[in-house]
């Protein structure tokens, strides 16, 4: 009989702070998740505010952008704002037909989507950007698929979808 791969979810951004619902979602669905940093600061920090949970599902913890988006079936960006438009070029080759997620915990400003447009920087990917505001959240992104598995990935996780 196979064994089932675990799906990854690698994330991005100011993990420092990373979004309470990427973890209760991972725990849920039996997933690994895979957090991307250069700061070993961040990183002890992201263990000591894990703490139980790396017991209740796989963790790790990469340097290396590419390495760990190419590992990842999901990509999350945590702080979208904060992403340099360079990690683009390291981790567009690995990221074809993945589902890239986009989180912002604040309303998404015009100025800021002029800024850094996800789906062009990553064309190849399927790109759904999440704006979280408290238990509810909003999914925006062109790709039907996606957006689905992303609305039942965060509902699992407790999160409501509004309109």
């Amino acid at each position: 009989m196979k064994k089932m791969v675990k799906k990854t979810v690698a994330i991005i951004g100011d993990i420092g702070k990373f979004c309470p619902a990427l973890a209760m979602a991972a725990v849920q669905q039996d997933l690994r998740l895979l957090f991307i940093s250069r700061n070993e600061e961040v990183v002890l920090d992201v263990k000591a505010q894990l703490g139980e949970l790396q017991n209740a599902t796989e963790v790790e913890f990469s340097s290396c952008e590419k390495e760990g988006c190419w590992e990842a079936d999901i990509i999350a960006f945590t702080r979208p704002e904060e992403i340099e438009p360079v990690l683009f070029d390291r981790i567009k080759q690995v990221s074809t037909q993945k589902t890239v997620v986009v989180v912002s915990h604040k309303p998404v400003e015009a100025s800021e989507h002029e800024k850094l447009c996800f789906q062009e920087l990553l064309p190849h990917s399927r790109v759904v950007e999440l704006e979280i505001e408290g238990a509810e959240f909003r999914i925006f992104g062109r790709n039907s698929e996606a957006n689905q598995y992303v609305q039942e990935f965060f509902e699992a996780a407790g999160y409501q979808q509004i309109q």
